[in-house]
């Protein structure tokens, strides 16, 4: 069915008198006789404008699941390895959580805050920006010769799926109409998770089976450097639209948040290995800090920020208060099974 419909104007005769005929093109979005659900279902089961052929959306689509199978890699593959690190790296069984811990504790840190640089400057750099700082330390990562380079290098990985993820979602709400062809594509998002899941745990037993632990992290920066390559010839640029759009960064919400929950995960993760536990000064000290934080995070996205990071309005939505504590329960505890089981 074509998108636009051509009518032909009636004849009319200019100031010679000479006979004309205007070819008049109506509202490309609109069919004669068509309702507006049709109208709706139509446009939502065709491809975006920017897409002009079916390969580039298949590369766009691919670059953007990609995002999701990534960064599951690297937390699924990681637990299987970790025996293996803590062996050749000698990693004393005091900080074994650590490597596993960082690359999750930045990512949560520092998602909002990309999150909002994704809404100011679109989704096209900060998605291209974190998929190759991603790569560059996985593949420095595979290089860590002691347990400090490999913390360090988990840390700082952690920044790459911390501006793509958001980015991804940006790039995909606005790309798409609401309609088959976007719960199609979201589909195909959301179920690069799972499947990731299992790509790094195969990988993470192959490389450690038959190689050395190292080429987990190369085949993961290989992956990556894959999807920068594809993303960059696909995925269109969206600066332009987003120029000017009076959106902000929260910078005392981003500092604020980001502290506060860096410091509660370190004060909770290091308390079962510190010489009191929470006795221990620097673990309480600590933690109040963190308490201090998050509460002054509290105040400025509730009373100070104008544009805050997370606002309030978002849990009277019906249902998030109740889908937010579910999620925190299911991840939550999923990650703490997946490490502990395999230690």
């Amino acid at each position: 069915m074509a998108d636009t419909v051509n009518t032909i104007a009636p004849a009319s005769k200019d100031e010679n008198g000479r006979s004309s005929m205007a070819a008049v093109n109506t509202d490309p979005n609109q069919i004669e006789g068509e309702s507006e659900a049709a109208r709706i279902e139509r446009l939502g089961r065709q491809r975006p404008e920017m897409l002009d052929s079916i390969w580039k959306e298949a590369g766009f689509v691919f670059s953007i699941a990609m995002s999701q199978l990534l960064t599951e890699y690297f937390v699924s593959g990681f637990t299987v390895i970790i025996p293996t690190l803590v062996r050749e790296l000698d990693i004393p069984p005091a900080s074994t959580t650590w490597p596993a811990s960082a690359f999750s504790l930045v990512l949560s840190s520092f998602l909002l805050p990309f999150g909002r640089l994704a809404d100011i400057y679109g989704g096209f750099y900060v998605y291209l920006a974190g998929c190759i700082w991603y790569c560059v330390w996985s593949l420095i990562a595979g290089f860590a010769q002691n347990e400090l380079m490999l913390d360090f290098c988990r840390a700082l990985q952690g920044l790459g799926p911390a501006a793509y993820l958001p980015a991804s979602l940006t790039l995909l709400g606005a790309m798409y109409r609401p309609g088959p062809r976007k719960n199609l594509v979201f589909c195909i998002y959301g179920a690069m998770a799972p499947f990731g899941f299992f790509v790094g745990i195969f990988f993470a037993g192959v490389a450690a089976q038959y190689a050395t632990w190292n080429y987990y992290f190369y085949i993961g920066a290989v992956l990556t450097f894959v999807t920068v390559c594809v993303a960059y010839f696909t995925i269109p640029n969206d600066t332009a639209e987003h120029k000017g759009n009076g959106v902000v960064q929260d910078w005392w919400g981003s500092l604020t948040t980001s502290a506060g929950l860096i410091l509660l995960v370190f004060a909770i993760t290091d308390s079962s290995h510190a010489p009191d536990g929470w006795a221990t000064p620097y673990i309480y000290v600590t933690l109040i800090l963190a308490l201090m934080s998050l509460g002054a995070a509290v105040y400025v996205e509730g009373w100070v920020a104008e544009q805050p990071l997370l606002p309030f309005d978002v849990f009277r939505i019906p249902y998030m208060r109740p889908f937010i504590l579910g999620l925190l329960f299911t991840y939550g505890t999923l990650g703490i099974f997946l490490l502990y089981a395999t230690l």
